[in-house]
């Protein structure tokens, strides 16, 4: 059996497939919670403010919510996409810079962007980290 029909005769709709699909993820979003909190206190956010609960909270629903999104997007094409990822990790930059918990990596003041609104810059650049990451670590195609 070749590479790619292992992976063609996964049955992504069914009960088992997007149960693992969304429980899976859950001890890699702690420990990604945990790694970007530690990033946040080598860039000089005082400790008091790395360790609150709602810091941590934000990062891991974020890394959870940016894997369990793509489940049913799998579950409806039959298969996992680059674009899942695109998707994903844009609407997470989208809705966590808006609510005022996650800012825009690489902008300095994305305010000064004319013609563009910040949403939109967020979901471009989380989203094409997003897909950087995948396509290049995870070896995803579209």
């Amino acid at each position: 059996m070749s590479y790619n029909n292992i992976f063609n005769s996964i049955d992504t709709k069914s009960f088992a497939y997007q149960k693992n699909c969304l429980t899976s993820p859950i001890q890699s979003s702690a420990i990604g919670a945990i790694l970007f909190s530690a990033l946040d206190a080598f860039q000089g956010v005082p400790i008091q403010e790395v360790i609150k609960p709602q810091k941590l909270g934000t990062y891991f629903g974020a890394m959870y919510l940016y894997h369990a999104m793509q489940c049913p997007m799998e579950g409806i094409h039959g298969r996992s996409s680059l674009w899942h990822n695109i998707i994903s990790g844009g609407t997470i930059g989208f809705f966590g810079f808006t609510s005022g918990r996650l800012g825009i990596p690489f902008i300095s003041n994305p305010y000064a962007i004319n013609g563009i609104p910040p949403q939109l810059l967020a979901f471009g650049v989380y989203g094409t980290l997003s897909g950087l990451l995948a396509g290049g670590l995870g070896n995803k195609r579209f």
